[in-house]
């Protein structure tokens, strides 16, 4: 090639570059295998959890152990249905199986040829029954007297217990072929409509009946991987719906689906799917969710007690699978009409923060029926109603949880730079130190929309929780709000923002299901526009965890609610509202100090001392005991030491340990 060639040749290939489609790589069939990412699972969902393998298991020895009791005290009546119809099925069987071997089918064709004059026709009847004749009498006194012969050996050799056995299958038998038609030996255990497995069939046919107009050949629904299967108490069919049918438009047609389906409304329980918008997950129940007894709550264990840091079960899905979440470092809105179980749903947060001895309980609620009366002991702050008072006291919750966010915000600093809250968060470590004054705190505000709504405190309640909710995540304050209004004047939406954990119960419309789940929440199929007041009473869907999931609240009775909440009271020490979670709130090394200034006394034992704070100070430290404020103090590097008080030798502290500790703490903040 010339100088000039390859300059010719460079030239053209600068022009024409390199290839615009590079040659594909041959597929080997490892790359083939590798695509197919969505296997049907080997074990059934059903066990693919201890959960829904108890659930499994309990419920065919439940059903078995039913059908066997039924039956056995049945056992007289069936034996005379037996004994009464197995001479007459003797009877049947043997005149049949004589009819059989006579041919006396054609016994009526044979006198039809004879009135007829068919002599022909006649000759040709009896030849053919004269051949059957030979073929089948044989048989028939062959296997009479082989039965005959049977009989008679097992009666003489076979054991007892062959006898009895021989003889019932014999009645039975007989019994079966003698009974009427309309009369059946066993009665039927159950009455009414049976629960048939979901189809694809039956789906199709369904959902092209509920009347929305992008569904009408069912030949465009399809069941992706892993199709129509048993899930919990139930069946699940995934459904791919038509292009441009969203699953939302099913949602809003439950009643319609119901009613395709023929079973009753809380035994369907549509919702979307998880791979796009126009994909629905239709679970089925074996039974109506209101007849379904919800499994017992973890809580209502004798030994059960929770941390605000550890996932706690606070409700199960529509497959009574349990539903957990955390409280720390979340806040929970719960919205719903009048009816929707919202304040129940509270509640039970509120119960898992009363099983942790650590946290503080403050409570409003401002429907004035006092459904949290039961924890009020338990709580250092209680308002029930909807007069001024109570409204000023849930202000005052609010404006205590800034000013407490604010004074943790300084000891989380310094805890920070310790090297104890690497993340600029409470720790449980910090939580649980006597003293720290970083207890986790839940704050519960039921009705809100009733203090927001509030001519004189609606205002700057409403800023101090948005202030509150934003600041109090990290610190160890958690906010329960719940309401039946959720609108932007009741329920600001900076605030439903703000928000972790959204619980949308029954609602009217999209817009109400969107000021608590956030904006498109309806669009993506999340709506509790599905569920009914008082039907559906604790159903809702819960946005804010691993996914969004359809969840009813726990509904303790109150004798189990009554057993948690002693119990709680006994993690606490006994005392109640006040005590290690009250001294910890206030400044106890100042009260302390001032106590002693009091006393006048270099030293203090630790009873003393007790019992001068609840004298000095009875709103705050009204039952504390000598062992809580020792805890407290204790907790801020103070040491227990000998005191002597005349002549009495007991542990306590001393007033140069207070002030040292007190010097300390404002160096380290």
């Amino acid at each position: 090639m010339t100088l000039e060639d390859a300059e010719r040749h460079e030239i053209q290939a600068v022009k024409l570059g390199g290839p615009v489609d590079p040659p594909m790589p041959p597929t080997t069939w490892a790359d083939i295998v590798s695509r197919n990412s969505d296997r049907t699972p080997i074990v059934p969902a059903i066990l693919r959890s201890p959960t829904g393998r108890r659930a499994a298991l309990r419920e065919a020895v439940g059903l078995a152990g039913y059908h066997l009791a039924y039956r056995a005290s049945r056992t007289p009546l069936y034996a005379g249905k037996v004994l009464l119809w197995a001479p007459l099925g003797a009877g049947r069987l043997l005149y049949r199986s004589w009819r059989w071997a006579y041919d006396m089918e054609q016994w009526g064709e044979r006198q039809q040829a004879a009135t007829r004059g068919d002599i022909d026709g006649y000759m040709t009847l009896i030849r053919e029954a004269d051949k059957h004749r030979r073929g089948r009498v044989p048989i028939f006194l062959g296997v009479l007297g082989a039965l005959v012969v049977a009989g008679i050996a097992i009666t003489l050799l076979a054991p007892w217990w062959i006898q009895t056995a021989a003889l019932v299958a014999g009645l039975i038998t007989f019994a079966r072929a003698g009974r009427p038609a309309d009369k059946p030996i066993l009665d039927r255990v159950t009455h009414g409509q049976r629960f048939v497995r979901l189809t694809a069939e039956q789906v199709r046919a369904a959902l092209c009946s509920i009347g929305i107009s992008g569904i009408k050949d069912p030949g465009q629904l399809t069941f992706p991987p892993p199709g129509i299967h048993r899930d919990g108490p139930g069946y699940l069919a995934r459904v791919n719906l038509p292009a441009g049918v969203e699953a939302v438009d099913v949602l809003e047609r439950r009643g319609r689906l119901s009613s395709a389906l023929r079973l009753p409304v809380d035994q369907v329980w549509p919702a979307a799917g998880p791979d796009h918008a126009g994909q629905l997950d239709l679970w089925v129940g074996m039974q109506p969710a209101s007849k379904m007894v919800q499994p017992r709550w973890s809580l209502a264990a004798p030994t059960a007690r929770t941390s605000v840091f550890e996932p706690q079960e606070f409700g199960t899905d529509e497959r009574q699978r349990p539903i957990s979440t955390v409280l720390f470092a979340r806040n929970f809105l719960i919205g719903g009409v009048p009816g929707s179980g919202k304040s129940y749903g509270a509640r039970t947060l509120a119960i898992i923060a009363a099983l942790d001895p650590t946290a503080e309980l403050k409570i409003a609620e401002f429907k004035g029926t006092a459904d949290f009366g039961d924890l009020a002991p338990l709580c250092s702050t209680y308002a029930c109603g909807v007069d001024d008072a109570a409204f000023a006291t849930g202000m005052s919750i609010l404006n205590w949880g800034l000013a407490e966010a604010e004074r943790r915000g300084k000891r989380i600093r310094a805890a920070r730079e310790r090297g104890e809250a690497p993340e600029g968060k409470v720790t449980p470590e910090l939580a649980a130190r006597p003293g720290s004054g970083l207890h986790p705190v839940v704050i519960v505000i039921d009705e809100v929309h009733e203090l927001f709504g509030d001519a004189d405190v609606g205002k700057d309640a409403a800023t101090a929780a948005e202030r509150l909710i934003k600041r109090g995540r990290a610190l160890g304050i958690i906010v329960v709000l719940a309401t039946q209004i959720p609108d932007a004047k009741s329920l600001p939406s900076i605030i439903t923002r703000c928000v972790t954990v959204r619980w949308c119960m029954a609602v009217q419309d999209h817009i109400a299901n969107d000021m608590i789940l956030g904006t498109g929440a309806y669009r993506r199929g999340l709506t509790g526009t599905a569920y009914r007041p008082g039907e559906d009473a604790g159903w809702g869907i819960v946005t804010g965890l691993k996914e969004p999931t359809p969840v009813r609240s726990q509904f303790p009775t109150p004798e189990v609610t009554a057993a948690i909440i002693a119990r709680a009271t006994q993690l606490r020490g006994g005392v109640v509202g006040d005590g290690l979670e009250e001294a910890a709130r206030r400044d106890v090394l100042a009260d302390v100090l001032r106590v002693f200034s009091y006393a006048g006394r270099p030293g203090l034992q630790w009873t003393a001392l007790a019992e001068l704070l609840a004298e000095q100070m009875p709103e705050a430290y009204d039952g504390i005991t000598a062992e809580t404020v020792s805890a407290a103090v204790r907790g801020y590097g103070v040491p227990s030491q000998d005191v002597k008080v005349s002549g009495v030798v007991a542990k306590g502290c001393r007033r140069a340990e207070i002030e040292a500790a007190i010097e300390r703490r404002e160096i380290e903040s």
